[in-house]
């Protein structure tokens, strides 16, 4: 018989015996004094018995079970503290007796209660005459951050040099979020900066920040009513 031969039946046996085991899983049951001569090459232990092999397997999918469990409860937890602030700033601002009051509350509090860096309101309003608002046409905000909001959705990422512009040319700030007001931003955006490169990312979840505007944008509508 050929070396060629030979290899091939020995696969040929090999793919038998692994097609009787898959038929019939309780073989080990009848025969474990198998399980402690059959040895396992394992990168971190070397070689291992299938029992050994199995333990260590098992272990891992523990270890990485409880890492998720941990994530999960990180996230929690934190996700606990983003509704509680939230809750806070929208009471003050629903509570506030003018456009004026609650526009400041709306800033303080995203400013202190999120530990925001810099915090910027930017209304498209001609006749703008609150303090502490900037004031521009949605094509400026558009081409200073190159963004429609085809979706209504947040924005989140890197500041650029020209989205830096809508934080008064903040240089020192390294990730923002832009939540927009009205369809596609038209009432305007809720800027919001930090210092954190991490703490904004463009993968993100921004359910939180969702809220934020439409609340911000049914208390201008109120505000005006």
């Amino acid at each position: 018989m050929t070396e060629g031969n030979s290899a091939e039946d020995r696969v040929k046996k090999e793919q038998e015996v692994a097609a009787y085991l898959a038929q019939h899983p309780e073989f080990f049951e009848h025969h474990q004094e198998l399980l402690e001569k059959l040895r396992l090459q394992h990168k971190v232990y070397g070689s291992v018995s299938l029992v050994e092999r199995q333990i260590l397997g098992l272990r891992h999918k523990a270890e990485k079970l409880q890492s998720q469990l941990n994530t999960l409860i990180d996230n929690a937890h934190s996700n606990g503290d983003l509704l509680n602030k939230c809750a806070e700033l929208f009471v003050a601002m629903i509570s506030a007796h003018s456009k004026q009051e609650m526009v400041d509350r709306l800033l303080e509090h995203l400013r202190d209660n999120f530990e925001l860096d810099n915090v910027q309101l930017w209304l498209c309003d001609d006749a703008g005459t609150l303090h502490h608002v900037n004031y521009g046409d949605i094509g400026m905000i558009r081409q200073l951050t190159d963004q429609h909001f085809i979706q209504n959705d947040p924005v989140c990422g890197r500041v650029t040099e020209s989205i830096s512009q809508l934080f008064g040319g903040d240089h020192e700030l390294e990730s923002y979020s832009m939540i927009p007001l009205g369809e596609n931003g038209h009432t305007g955006v809720i800027a919001l900066g930090s210092k954190n490169v991490d703490l904004f990312t463009a993968d993100m979840g921004t359910l939180f920040l969702r809220l934020i505007g439409d609340v911000t944008e049914a208390c201008l509508a109120q505000q005006e009513s």
